[in-house]
């Protein structure tokens, strides 16, 4: 008897040591920042074509104000956040002065990142902890690296051949990593930076008009399973704060 009641208090304990590990997200949530004055198809196209990633809903809202959407209070609500075409600049303006630092501490405290930087004209790197430096190009073709053959952002769940792109990079160095690089000029076309709990996917696809953008759309699927994937393995969640586990242990600058 006494045995059998060990083995069911065993049991138990086992099952609670169980569900303490398991992560159960009831949808996962994504802001996407567009531009004003764009036609939002990055959030349109994705919204409608993307409604889950990994097993899991994800839900959308759309930010048009980086001055209120991106300040950290607002971003720590979110898993990921998604940049459209021309997110950091373009039509004649940068768009993210005063947000860099809130954006380089989401991800530090396990946000994840997506941004496709297609405007070289008004580019600047402050969001980013370390230096990405821009180049004009227009190479829609790439050769994936071991590194991007490694996650996976190019084959899964979608086969991914060629992206329209506006603009490439140089000099890229060390923490950034690679994971792909544009045919013509060789010069890197998707990276990857790791920064605290977070990341950073960065690539140079565009999308201002809806034919540019819907050819996108699988590779930015390919991006948002990849990042629910790496959030259920470097976070649980907290259901009234989504970063709530990771901020107070988090080391500032």
């Amino acid at each position: 008897m006494k045995d059998m009641i060990a083995l069911v208090i065993l049991g138990l304990v086992l099952a609670l040591g169980l569900f303490g590990t398991t992560v159960a997200y009831a949808e996962m949530k994504a802001l996407f920042y567009e531009f004003e004055q764009s036609e939002q198809w990055f959030f349109k196209l994705t919204e409608q074509n993307v409604p889950k990633a990994s097993g899991e809903n994800i839900k959308y809202e759309l930010t048009q104000d980086a001055e209120k959407g991106l300040k950290l209070a607002n971003l720590k609500k979110f898993d990921m956040v998604l940049f459209g075409t021309h997110g950091i600049g373009g039509w004649g303006v940068y768009h993210l002065e005063g947000v860099e630092e809130d954006l380089i501490k989401y991800v530090e405290g396990g946000g994840f990142i997506f941004v496709p930087t297609s405007d070289d004209n008004f580019y600047k790197g402050d969001m980013f902890p370390e230096e990405l430096l821009m180049r004009e190009s227009g190479d829609h073709e790439f050769e994936v690296t071991p590194e991007g053959v490694k996650i996976g952002i190019f084959d899964n769940p979608n086969k991914v051949k060629d992206v329209i792109e506006d603009d490439s990079y140089q000099d890229v160095k060390k923490p950034w990593t690679i994971l792909a690089n544009s045919k013509d000029s060789g010069t890197p076309h998707t990276l990857l930076l790791n920064h605290g709990v977070g990341e950073y996917l960065v690539t140079s696809c565009r999308g201002e008009a809806k034919n540019q953008a819907e050819p996108n759309i699988p590779f930015i699927e390919n991006v948002i399973n990849y990042f629910v994937k790496r959030i259920k393995e470097v976070r649980p969640v907290h259901p009234a704060e989504k970063l709530a586990t990771h901020w107070g242990t988090i080391k500032r600058k």
